[in-house]
């Protein structure tokens, strides 16, 4: 199993922010950003790719969605899902 390495978000203030954008638009493909202003984080920047949690939450309740149906039987086949489908996109 692979390691998860945590990796530190980068605290800038909002006025730095502002003069070096481009900067941080690089370095945000790397690690987090999270701008300040008045000691308060306002913004965070991260890459586009980067899933949220969201998104990771999601991906685990559909994959265990999928295995309880595989297991039970109770899933569509290819007929059925184009059916429903194509139901469902008439509505």
């Amino acid at each position: 199993m692979a390691t998860k390495v945590k990796i530190r978000p980068v605290y800038v203030a909002a006025k730095e922010a502002k003069n070096r954008f481009g900067e941080l638009l690089e370095a945000a493909q790397r690690h987090p950003i999270l701008i300040t202003k008045n000691n308060r984080v306002v913004v965070e920047m991260r890459r586009s790719s980067e899933k949220t949690r969201f998104e990771e939450v999601e991906d685990k309740i559909w994959g265990e969605r999928a295995l309880r149906a595989e297991k039970t039987g109770k899933w569509l086949g290819v007929k059925e899902t184009k059916k429903f489908l194509d139901a469902f996109r008439d509505k």
